[in-house]
């Protein structure tokens, strides 16, 4: 086995190992694994009257149907999650970045009305106490059912979904993804299954 050092990390060769015959990077950040996953979409968490940008989301389970959302503790949205038991997955589109920017740039605790800084419209949801966004094509309301007790970065609260509200126009390929530490949108269908 060879190595050479570069900013990456080592790079690695691997010889006489079935299947590896090219070069691998062997990362020494071990975050690079979450960093380097090909894309997140990028959600408006609602938690009471707070909103915040959030791209610790995905699904938990198909029946019943639940979402899981990452939260730093220290964050405001955390301790209302706590406080409610329920939170709202606002899914935004590639059009609605400087919203996302702004509900990313700024704390609740700082700013009392995240919804106008950021020009959104908060409305009730049926299930939840929380807030929804008027202005995101597809919002869902998700009461807390599970709490990951897990010591990392985030804490991660399992939401079984309680109603769905979509745009009749909102198609997935709008929404707004993020990886590699920037913002992007949806690539290009290659085939259905």
């Amino acid at each position: 086995m060879s190595q050479s050092g570069n900013r990456w990390g080592r790079l690695m060769v691997v010889l006489g190992h079935p299947g590896l015959t090219e070069m691998k990077r062997l990362e020494e950040d071990l975050s690079a694994g979450i960093w380097t996953l090909p894309s997140f979409p990028v959600v408006l968490v609602t938690a009471g009257e707070n909103v915040m940008t959030a791209g610790a989301f995905h699904f938990y389970s198909f029946d019943p149907p639940s979402l899981m959302v990452g939260i730093m503790p220290d964050k405001y949205t955390h301790d209302l999650i706590t406080e409610h038991g329920d939170f709202g997955i606002n899914i935004p589109t590639v059009d609605q970045i400087q919203a996302v920017r702004i509900c990313g740039a700024v704390s609740g605790r700082d700013v009392p009305d995240k919804f106008a800084r950021a020009g959104l419209s908060p409305f009730d949801g049926l299930s939840i106490k929380s807030y929804l966004i008027k202005e995101c094509p597809l919002n869902i309301e998700c009461k807390v059912v599970h709490r990951l007790a897990y010591k990392g970065s985030h804490q991660w609260f399992v939401g079984e979904i309680k109603a769905v509200h979509r745009d009749d126009s909102y198609e997935p390929d709008q929404a707004l993804m993020f990886w590699g530490r920037a913002y992007r949108k949806v690539g290009e269908l290659l085939e259905g299954v």
